[in-house]
């Protein structure tokens, strides 16, 4: 099994080393970012933390404070033209990462590769549940000691993927919830995640209750009112708690772009497979078995019937 020496190994400790989360990033992805710059200092390797676009969650926004993490947007941080770039939950070349100056020398995943990585180091672990449990084997295995700030952050990023432990969680999920429960502070990190609504977002609710339509199990949702990623996927999260309901398409404009949050419930029908064939000639999108996203340029945009008939064509209903 990949882990941290042999990342350290390819490392050149004279360039700057820069650690990078996907565009827009969620939980998972920088405390990954955050948890991997603290083990690499250990090693007396310094790393900086950086993402493109910006940060959409309050419930982030307010851990990147409290925890005090490190983080800021690529351009601010404006790294050298030889740094290395050390990609953390995404790809590096996929459209939720931007490009930065350097060279990519490794890829920390836990999602389905488009292709294989193309760099000295990559460690993708498909099955399991979040990229922040890979972080935390690099320490069990290291036997490094964590802090109770990276140990919280981990955690958030551990429930945060996993929906509070209730998708696609594997064996070593557990065991990492279960040490990082207790190393880090859970009360904070469980306020910080359940309080990621306000009562401004109520009326995407509202919206999407109004608006969606039902075939068989299959919910479809278009959202015109704006709103966040984080909530947009707690939309999808909640119409999929419906009985009825196991596969869920939310989707919502946003800029030049749709942007999709799926979640299935069914093993024969994964999201991201789902996901590549409806979206395929018009947009890009990918993820796992239980949850994915993606989206669409508006020049491309199939219409609301055209878009749910290409899900359900996708999902064998036609």
């Amino acid at each position: 099994m990949k882990g941290l020496q042999e990342l350290i190994s390819s490392l050149d400790r004279k360039r700057q080393i820069v650690i990078q989360a996907h565009d827009f990033p969620d939980h998972d992805a920088v405390a990954s970012a955050y948890g991997l710059a603290h083990l690499l200092e250990l090693n007396e390797i310094r790393a900086f933390l950086s993402y493109g676009g910006e940060i959409q969650s309050q419930s982030l926004t307010e851990a990147i404070r409290v925890l005090e993490i490190p983080i800021v947007p690529s351009a601010k941080l404006m790294p050298s033209h030889d740094a290395q770039i050390i990609v953390v939950d995404g790809f590096a070349g996929n459209k939720n990462m931007t490009g930065m100056p350097g060279e990519v020398v490794g890829v920390i995943d836990h999602h389905t590769p488009p292709t294989e990585p193309d760099c000295r180091y990559w460690d993708i672990r498909e099955h399991y549940g979040s990229c922040s449990t890979i972080i935390y084997e690099y320490y069990k295995i290291a036997t490094a000691e964590m802090t109770p700030s990276v140990a919280t952050a981990l955690l958030m990023g551990l429930m945060m993927d996993t929906a509070f432990m209730t998708r696609g969680v594997s064996k070593i999920d557990l065991e990492a919830f279960s040490t990082l429960f207790f190393q880090g502070d859970w009360k904070t990190g469980s306020r910080l995640l359940k309080n990621s609504l306000s009562l401004r977002d109520l009326g995407v609710f509202r919206e999407a209750i109004n608006s969606c339509i039902v075939a068989e199990d299959f919910c479809f949702l278009l959202i015109q009112k704006e709103c966040s990623p984080e909530v947009m996927a707690l939309v999808a999260d909640f119409f999929l708690g419906l009985r009825e309901v196991h596969f869920v398409v939310a989707v919502a404009p946003d800029r030049e772009e749709y942007r999709l949050s799926v979640r299935s419930e069914d093993h024969a029908r994964p999201s991201d497979v789902v996901i590549k064939l409806a979206l395929e000639g018009i947009g890009a999108g990918g993820g796992h078995i239980h949850m994915g996203g993606g989206s669409i340029p508006h020049d491309l945009f199939p219409g609301e019937e055209g878009l749910r008939r290409r899900f359900m064509t996708a999902l064998g209903m036609d």
